[in-house]
């Protein structure tokens, strides 16, 4: 096999960087989805850690409607709020 070919003005990416354009989600939520049953639910983007587990805090969030999963997801976003003042 031969070498690579070696062009001026490519820049090589290292495959530890992530893929240009990829920008990393924002909000603590994924994208809201509707189950088979009908009912609208909500996981968090990342695991909660032990203070927020005991702090009360809730991983998914499970509603008849879109509305209420809204007001679901702004009240968890609330709780959390207090836990971790910025």
């Amino acid at each position: 096999m031969s070498a690579p070919e070696r062009r001026d003005g490519v820049r090589r990416i290292d495959h530890r960087e992530p893929l240009p354009g990829y920008r990393e989600p924002v909000g603590r939520w994924l994208q809201p989805y509707v189950s088979r049953d009908g009912t609208w639910t909500c996981r968090l983007r990342r695991p909660l850690n032990h203070a927020q587990e005991t702090a009360g805090l809730l991983y998914v969030v499970v509603a008849a409607d879109r509305d209420g999963l809204a007001a679901l997801m702004a009240h968890e976003d609330e709780k959390a709020a207090r836990l971790n003042p910025a």
